[in-house]
């Protein structure tokens, strides 16, 4: 039977072990499923805060276009749609709705030709009578989301509370519940255009306001992973946007939700999952579960082993039961008569009050409410009391350490925080003395009662050699102050802030601790260093990271954020050594140094280093943008300006032609400026493009030289090239050099008086083993200062001598050192003797080369 219950014991072990892998099963899957449930309200955040930025965008955007509108009225609505609807365009229609009072319907109807009509039962009707009407005037684009001229609006919903409120305001507001059909509801943006009758409205594309910015917003696209759906409270029935419109809407609670005003209506925001939360282990989960199951299983082999050696202790308790019953028989022939066994009965009892009385050490007996049943002479005498005066009083009269203070808790409890181990307490005598005590108290356990046994011991005498040890200790920590103080003037005659620390608290400092921390005195003596730390978090981390390889012998160092006496962070260096690794206890030594400028300074550069960087790049993109969008609107300018002189000339209008000339001429001017924009911006972001291949360096100069002579003749200024030898050939871009050498030319041109004389020369040069071709541009100018000599060179910068209203915006000589550069040659500005400036620059012959041999020094 035992066996059996040993088998059984095991088996429920196994039993419980399952249930225990079962239950951990359990807990990691719910773990998975929250944080997958945590993901997705994750996705739900960020596609809601899309949806929520893409309409205040159309919002932002819609009262730009109205501002358009109305500050240039010459510029159409069709030009407008045709411009803002497009297929990548948040906006799928524009129109405009005006105020038409009553007095004014019949004006507005025969302007627009049709009635003044409202939507009922999916049917265009003629509205009634009433004071206000805002119908819509016009639409486009004519499609099927397009909505019909004369229709009033204010006949839905709260809409006339919109519009008037639109109306009276600057802001753009939402519109929302005017569906054509029985599909879902659409959404527009009214904001007011110029004067208070009429309203821009444009129509939103429901798909585009869920969609993304763009794919350098986010990582990922929400609508993969959630459901978003976005009421208004006028409409609470049927959802404003809908990102799955096909599937019927959900019942249960969204996953995440915000609310939101936007365009004078209140928003609310929802997300949904797209399928159901389905938790699955992974690979570091099936590894605990593997690990707690090999932990089991060594538990359960370990509880085999410990059965199997109480099989063998039951062994040996059932032989030595057997020898026990054998002794008993025996004991039980010995004894002849019950009245021996009472009278040794009785001699025991005797035998026993006399050691009681006899005892030397103070014996008390206790029943279980607390009170003295009894207690010997030598108890007596300690307390000074009679016996008998002892008995019945609570046992914390005599020692206040066994003093029940709650009454509701039986002695029991007290007595069970001191029974089993010797304790120290202090006696209460008759004289108001408090003599130190020892006391053992052990419960005895009788067949219907239980009460407590409670030996005293005089400890005065040990109390009195415990003392001596005491002041013994002080003598040692003298001699240890004294050595301290030793290591303190070694401490302080260093500059740097360094401390001795034993079991991580401060034992010794030097004052350039106390000043680096913030500190008055010796206070912070005994200390723990957490203090001094950001959080305890960071002082056990470091302590973890750093004291293992002090214990190893090593020199550590690190750098953290430390705090002051007064609450102050700073960045400082720790350096530290033990003072003898084989024995930890003896401490180890620090050396702390303040960075906390090197920091701000290291932070600083980088802060600066990357808001130049984004400067630098917005401005990029703004020139690069800027100059697309306004070169096509100059080309044809430019070409109607060449027919309208064409015409000019054929009709004989001479005026009219000189108007035609300086259009044209300011035109070319501008057209030269936004290429200038383009190409730096190109070059700022490394995307121009170079065709560079075996040319004719000569052919380029003769062609910018006949390209600039009738400019310079104007001014009676002529141009003479030379070059040696006569052809010059090198690996160029001869579109890019040509244009170098023309910003040259106009450069001179421009700055040089009439009747002079400007100077081209070229001629092939051997640097370094190397082939190269100069290039030098003399006029006779004003010159340039010295200490401006490089700077010009540099974006819209000009010489301060050739600020004259000549023109120019200071790109030209920076386009033309990228060009060179790219062609791995250099420019350089100088002055003449006689006056005027020269630019000379230089390129290699052998570009591929020259090429290669940087790629080498790299």
């Amino acid at each position: 039977m035992p066996r059996l219950n040993r088998l059984s014991s095991l088996l429920l072990c196994c039993l419980l072990g399952m249930g225990l892998l079962l239950g951990e099963y359990g807990l990691l899957l719910e773990h998975d499923r929250e944080e997958r449930q945590q993901q997705l309200q994750h996705w739900g955040a960020l596609g809601t805060g899309i949806v929520v930025l893409q309409m205040q965008n159309a919002l932002e955007h819609s009262r730009v276009l109205a501002q358009q509108l109305a500050s240039d009225p010459g510029r159409g609505l069709t030009e407008l749609a045709r411009r803002v609807v497009r297929d990548d365009s948040v906006f799928a229609g524009i129109g405009t709705v005006e105020l038409v009072e009553q007095n004014r319907r019949s004006a507005f109807e025969n302007r627009i030709a049709t009635s003044i009509r409202i939507l009922q039962n999916h049917h265009l009707q003629a509205s009634p009578i009433q004071l206000q009407y805002y119908p819509v005037a016009s639409y486009l684009p004519d499609d099927a989301n397009a909505l019909p001229q004369g229709l009033d609006l204010s006949r839905s919903g709260n809409a006339k509370w919109v519009l008037d409120l639109a109306r009276r305001s600057d802001l753009p507001m939402l519109l929302s519940g005017q569906p054509l059909d029985s599909g879902s509801s659409r959404l527009d943006v009214v904001t007011r255009l110029g004067n208070d009758h009429t309203l821009l409205l444009l129509h939103l594309r429901q798909d585009k306001l869920i969609q993304p910015i763009s794919n350098e917003l986010i990582s990922g696209n929400p609508l993969h992973h959630v459901r978003l759906l976005v009421w208004g409270k006028s409409q609470p029935d049927r959802p404003l946007l809908d990102s799955s419109p096909g599937r019927p809407l959900p019942t249960d609670s969204p996953i995440f939700s915000r609310h939101s005003t936007l365009g004078g209506a209140e928003l609310q925001l929802g997300a949904y999952a797209l399928r159901p939360v389905r938790a699955q282990l992974g690979p570091v989960a099936w590894s605990i579960l593997a690990a707690s199951a090999l932990m089991l299983a060594a538990l359960l082999l370990m509880q085999h082993r410990q059965l199997r050696a109480q099989l063998r202790e039951e062994a040996q308790a059932e032989q030595l039961r057997q020898q026990l019953l054998e002794n008993d028989r025996t004991l039980r022939e010995q004894i002849s008569d019950r009245e021996q066994s009472e009278q040794a009965l009785a001699q025991s009892e005797a035998r026993q009050r006399a050691i009681l009385q006899a005892s030397s050490d103070a014996i008390i007996l206790i029943d279980r409410s607390g009170h003295i049943i009894q207690a010997n002479p030598a108890a007596a005498k300690l307390v000074e009391q009679s016996a008998q005066s002892l008995e019945n009083l609570p046992v914390g009269v005599l020692f206040p350490e066994l003093y029940n203070a709650s009454p509701e808790h039986a002695f029991e409890h007290t007595a069970q925080r001191h029974e089993g181990r010797p304790f120290e307490a202090h006696l209460s005598r008759s004289d108001a003395q408090h003599l130190p005590v020892e006391l053992s108290l052990s419960r005895v356990v009788m067949p219907d009662d239980w009460f407590y046994v409670t030996v005293c011991r005089d400890i005065s005498r040990r109390k009195e050699q415990e003392e001596a040890l005491i002041k013994l200790k002080n003598s040692l920590a003298e001699q240890v102050e004294v050595q301290s103080r030793q290591l303190a003037a070694l401490l302080d005659a260093s500059p740097l802030a360094m401390a001795y620390i034993v079991d991580r608290h401060l034992r010794q400092v030097n004052h350039a601790f106390l000043e680096l921390f913030q500190q008055q005195g010796m206070d912070v003596i005994g200390h723990p260093t957490m203090h001094y730390f950001e959080n305890p978090e960071q002082w056990e981390r470091t302590g973890k990271a750093l004291y293992s390889l002090l214990n190893d012998g090593k020199v550590v160092q690190t750098e953290v954020k430390l705090r002051t006496g007064k609450g102050q962070l700073f960045w400082c260096r720790l350096h530290g050594r033990a003072v003898n690794p084989s024995v930890p206890k003896l401490g180890t030594i620090w050396v702390y140094q303040d960075i906390s400028a090197q920091r701000a300074v290291e932070e600083t550069l980088r802060h600066a280093k990357i808001l130049a960087e984004e400067t630098s790049r917005a401005k990029t993109e703004f020139l690069a943008n800027m100059s697309h969008e306004l070169r096509t609107p100059l080309h044809a300018i430019l070409g109607f300006t060449e027919m309208g002189q064409l015409r000019a000339q054929g009709m004989g209008e001479t005026k009219l032609e000189q108007y035609f000339a300086r259009i044209n001429t300011s035109g070319s001017r501008l057209l030269t400026l936004l290429n200038d924009l383009l190409d730096m911006a190109k070059m700022e972001v490394g995307r121009m493009e170079y065709a560079i291949g075996r040319g004719n360096l000569t052919q380029c100069l003769r062609e910018a030289g006949d390209e600039m002579t009738p400019l310079g003749a104007r001014n009676q200024i002529q141009l003479q090239l030379v070059c040696e030898p006569d052809l010059l050939i090198a690996d160029i871009d001869p579109f890019r050099m040509g244009q170098v050498i023309r910003n040259l030319l106009s450069n001179a041109i421009k700055f040089s008086p009439p009747g002079s004389e400007i100077r081209i020369q070229a001629h092939q040069v051997e640097r370094e083993g190397q082939d190269w071709i100069m290039v030098s541009v003399e006029d006779s100018g004003p010159g340039i200062p010295d200490k401006e000599l490089e700077t010009i060179f540099d974006k819209f910068i000009q010489s301060s001598t050739t600020k004259t209203g000549a023109g120019g915006t200071g790109l030209g000589l920076a386009i033309c050192r990228e060009i060179l550069h790219a062609h791995h040659g250099w420019i350089t500005a100088g002055n003449l003797p006689g006056g005027g400036a020269i630019f000379t620059f230089a390129i290699p012959r052998h570009f591929q080369l020259m090429k290669e041999e940087d790629s080498d020094a790299t």
